[in-house]
């Protein structure tokens, strides 16, 4: 019989070097127990079942063999779905893939058809303890990930739903605050053990594509967006504590600017006090970082101002030293920020929020008939909200001054985000309209952005410095004039592009 399909929720939290010890020193690991967790992790050559989400292992403990299909992508922030099945070895089973996303993957399904990439090799100490109605399990996790001779290190605290509803994991959560940070993650030790087995350095988290089909209900969309705006937040913040990376921090404050277009594009079904504290906390976080992508912004045009014409670039022996002090400690600044409590309650508040929060009880009916009916239809009235509140804003482009053209560009931003959490809600209806609407909203931004870059360089500088360069300042006012008129046709261009929301049959 082909395994029976189950849902994995938890929580999985990040630990620093010495966490782990003081996590389990807690009274609600009193009279845990250890095991050791020897898993195997395998894909197809193309790595097939990894494109499509999906990782399979064969763990070993306690002298059995118990064969995993995890996939990604469901419904709800934290769950995943799992399949698992206990068989007689150390192999994949392949007539257990059967009934699975794995089995729907003829290369999975063939003989040589699978390989094995990386191991992990974990000692667990955990405990099922009881919140209220609801059984969790506390795990502790150290260990490694093996590739060849690559190796990484797992110290992990995962709270894991074993029965009841999810409000036990946020409450276990906050009483294991004094031991740990809650440095929350997203990413599977199957996904690092897929970077670690290709070889890949550390590198910033994109955005991932949104998956918000048509026919989930609106509070399903907004989980779905959700988690993907907390997971490009949090991973890259973790990726930030481990490495000043300078593309990890802009994917950071990028993350956080998606999580506040996703607030106001779903407004509609969020009443309640939560939604404006979450969305001052969001901006909280991103005033911390600005002064550290400012610099990173300056500095990076400095060195390409001074590339001689032979392209040797002779930038950075050249920058002031005073800039390089002052993006230092703005940098000090963001990793305070990151490692602070106020951010750990910040994700955690939020997440609990999107997954358990009043907002999915109200009884009001416009807001219900919303927040329950279809994804498309939310997506429609939202889009159309945004995108009136953007045409008028922009009415008079070439006339603004930069502070209400960078309110522009905040707008355009909120619509763009919008337009691509619902890229798939409306089917095939409207595609073609659609990449040119988010195309020509792509290239209005770029151009606002390249404006408020350049108006805030000079503040930068001053500020940096207490020096203003008056060769840069002319040069400015020219680019500046370069840069609105390119702003104005992108502006043009979207205004005669069709709202691809209205172009569907329902």
């Amino acid at each position: 019989m082909p395994p029976e399909p189950s849902t994995e929720v938890e929580l999985k939290f990040l630990l620093l070097p010495g966490e782990g010890q003081a996590v389990s020193r807690n009274p609600l690991l009193a009279g845990a127990t250890g095991t050791a967790l020897s898993s195997v992790y395998y894909d197809t050559p193309d790595l097939d079942l990894r494109k499509r989400g999906i990782a399979l292992r064969v763990r070993r403990a306690h002298g059995r063999y118990v064969q995993t299909v995890k996939r990604e992508g469901g419904t709800s922030l934290f769950d995943r779905g799992e399949w698992e099945t206990e068989i007689g070895g150390p192999e994949p089973d392949r007539a257990a893939l059967a009934g699975t996303p794995a089995g729907d993957i003829p290369a999975a399904r063939e003989g040589s058809g699978l390989r094995s990439l990386f191991v992990t090799e974990v000692r667990r100490t955990s405990r099922i303890v009881r919140e209220g109605d609801d059984l969790i399990e506390i795990s502790l996790d150290h260990g490694e990930i093996v590739a060849g001779d690559r190796r990484a290190s797992i110290d992990e605290l995962e709270l894991e739903l074993k029965g009841g509803e999810a409000r036990g994991l946020f409450v276990l959560a906050r009483r294991l605050v004094g031991d740990t940070r809650l440095r929350l993650s997203f990413e599977s030790k199957s996904e690092r053990g897929y970077r670690l087995a290709a070889g890949e350095a550390p590198a910033a988290y994109n955005a991932a594509d949104v998956h918000v089909t048509g026919d989930m209900t609106g509070a399903e969309a907004f989980a779905v967006v959700m988690r993907n705006c907390l997971a490009q937040i949090c991973d890259n913040a973790n990726l930030l504590r481990e490495t000043r990376n300078a593309e990890a921090l802009h994917q950071l404050r990028v993350g956080l600017r998606r999580l506040r277009a996703a607030l106001a594009t779903f407004e509609p079904i969020l009443p309640g006090g939560e939604f404006p504290r979450i969305v001052a906390e969001s901006k909280w976080m991103g005033s911390e970082l600005d002064a550290a992508r400012d610099l990173d912004i300056l500095i990076a045009d400095q060195a390409d101002a001074e590339r001689d014409d032979d392209g040797i670039d002779r930038g950075p022996a050249m920058l002031d030293e005073r800039l390089r002090v002052a993006r230092a400690a703005s940098y000090d600044r963001a990793l305070a920020a990151i490692d602070s409590m106020r951010f750990a309650l910040f994700v955690l508040d939020c997440a609990e929020w999107v997954e358990i929060g009043d907002w999915r009880e109200s009884r009001d009916e416009e807001v219900a008939a919303l927040r329950d009916g279809r994804a498309s239809v939310l997506a429609a009235v939202a889009l159309d909200r945004l995108n009136r509140k953007l045409r008028k804003d922009a009415k008079h482009l070439a006339t603004l001054d930069p502070s209400a053209r960078h309110h522009v560009r905040i707008k355009a931003k909120k619509l763009r985000y919008a337009a691509e959490f619902f890229a798939e809600a409306f089917g095939k209806h409207g595609k073609g309209h659609r990449r040119k609407f988010t195309a020509a909203l792509e290239r209005l931004q770029g151009a606002l952005g390249d404006l408020n870059d350049l108006a805030v360089s000079g503040q930068t500088l001053l500020a940096a410095t207490g020096e203003e360069d008056a060769a840069s300042v002319l040069h400015a006012g020219r680019k500046e004039a370069r840069l609105l008129k390119k702003a104005v046709r992108a502006c043009r261009d979207w205004r005669r592009a069709k709202a691809f929301w209205r172009d569907r049959h329902s």
